[in-house]
């Protein structure tokens, strides 16, 4: 009888045990995801902005002993929110829930829409507090012909000097024009072959030009033939 009451004390203790742990870990979620989150570095939005859409999600305060709580729920609705490519939800090495976020690259400005797009075509809304870098498009341009830019662009992005020289991209109705910074001429693109070799056409004949003072007598320059940049300046000779 003795040995019952015991075993059956020891039992009574352990589950007093358990659930006093249980609360404890339960009142104490909501503090350790909002104090973990303070690691992450965003550009688009704040911080503090991220922890209040979690909170009034109800991610934050559930518990991990809960079983409704789902890192895979976690990183979907976090995936959903425009700025962001996707996220990676998981628990550290002293159990913290960690997330690493992979915020979108934009690639171009759609003056007309006001409005980002990545190297997918896929729109990013404007931030309240973070402006990117990237290129200009100015004017009206539909789906099939917003991706063509978009190769442009990402190649000019990816270059140290056409990034600062070239100012915007637009387009007439059959033609890609590329404007610069300091000069007054366009540049013709013509059709999307061999974007990297016009690009670098362009360069080779710019520095060229440039040392010899002679960038202010051209209205256009047209990149559209093949191994060489044909050139119209103020007093239409070719």
């Amino acid at each position: 009888m003795l040995y019952k009451k015991l075993i059956f004390s020891i039992l009574l203790i352990l589950t007093v045990c358990v659930t006093i742990w249980a609360n404890f870990i339960n009142s104490k979620r909501n503090d350790l995801i909002y104090q973990d989150l303070n690691y992450l570095k965003l550009n688009y939005i704040e911080l503090d902005s991220l922890k209040r859409n979690l909170v009034e999600n109800k991610f934050i305060n559930d518990s991990l002993l809960n079983q409704e709580f789902s890192f895979y729920s976690l990183e979907k609705h976090i995936n959903n929110i425009d700025f962001f490519y996707n996220s990676n939800v998981f628990r550290s090495v002293d159990s913290k829930i960690k997330i690493t976020i992979n915020e979108k690259d934009p690639v171009m400005f759609l003056e007309h829409q006001n409005k980002y797009v990545d190297l997918n075509g896929d729109i990013i809304p404007l931030s309240k507090i973070y402006k990117p870098e990237t290129i200009f498009f100015v004017g009206k341009i539909d789906s099939i012909n917003l991706m063509k830019a978009i190769k442009i662009s990402s190649q000019i992005k990816n270059d140290e000097f056409l990034f600062s020289h070239i100012d915007y991209i637009f387009m007439d109705q059959t033609n890609m024009y590329l404007k610069t910074v300091n000069q007054n001429y366009l540049i013709k693109f013509g059709d999307l072959n061999s974007i990297q070799e016009k690009l670098k056409k362009y360069k080779i004949f710019y520095g060229a030009k440039a040392q010899l003072d002679l960038l202010s007598e051209i209205d256009n320059i047209n990149l559209s033939f093949k191994n060489q940049v044909v050139i119209e300046n103020n007093k239409n000779e070719k």
